[in-house]
């Protein structure tokens, strides 16, 4: 079995193909991409005799997105991946001394859940991006039909997600489901032992919306290959500055 270490280096070699014009060898390389990391994933408790080692808790040392305001799509998304992928993240919010607000979202989890949500956000954030700029941006509709569009998109992917934990359930042995499902709980946990005071954010504000823009959206992130993975639940946190 590859280490963690190994692993990583093979996505992201992959996800690097993802920048190729051409589309179908970008949408290859997603797709090897999710291939290991699920097999990674699942392979940790495949043998009951021989479970892994014990990763500890921990914060991720830099930031997995910082912003002086924050795109919704873009906090969707990583709510979405941590959410699946087993992981907390709170928003570290300091100001300027002009007075200017800005955000910094930080993960804590285990090492390997952590890594594997800072390439899958780098790589949906691209083909968001890329997409977007295709079926959106060139219609002339303006940002109201963007950021639908992208908010669409991220939904999407959260509906093929779901689909996926429906579907591993019946593949995994039960062990290996109560271990993946059990991270988010402990990566929460841990994130309040590290990070004291934490606040739960508002939700979003009202904001207009285009309906076909993001039913057009939904339907291409609910078309990108991303595999079968584990799903937890999750919840956005605050923490003022």
């Amino acid at each position: 079995m590859s280490t963690l270490a190994e692993t990583i280096e093979r996505v992201k070699k992959l996800l690097a193909l993802t920048t190729s014009s051409n589309a179908g060898e970008a949408a290859n390389a997603a797709a090897a991409a999710d291939k290991l990391i699920e097999k990674y994933r699942l392979s940790q408790y495949d043998l009951e005799d021989s479970p892994p080692p014990e990763e500890a808790i921990e914060q991720d040392e830099g930031y997995i997105y910082e912003s002086g305001r924050v795109t919704i799509w873009r906090k969707k998304l990583i709510h979405t991946l941590t959410r699946h992928y087993g992981v907390a993240y709170w928003n570290d919010i300091t100001h300027s001394p002009t007075g200017r607000q800005i955000s910094r979202y930080r993960m804590v989890g285990r090492k390997s859940d952590m890594s594997i949500v800072s390439y899958m956000n780098a790589y949906l954030v691209l083909e968001c991006e890329r997409l977007s700029n295709l079926e959106a941006k060139g219609t002339g509709m303006g940002r109201v039909f963007v950021a639908s569009y992208q908010e669409g998109f991220v939904d999407g992917v959260s509906s093929q997600l779901q689909v996926s934990r429906a579907e591993i359930k019946k593949e995994a042995n039960s062990t290996a489901m109560v271990h993946i499902e059990s991270r988010f709980a402990e990566a929460e946990a841990g994130m309040y032992n590290l990070v004291p005071n934490l606040k739960t954010s508002k939700s979003y504000s009202y904001r207009r919306h285009n309906g076909q823009a993001y039913g057009l959206g939904k339907q291409r992130g609910s078309s990108i290959h991303l595999g079968s993975a584990m799903a937890a639940s999750s919840g956005t946190k605050l923490l003022s500055g």
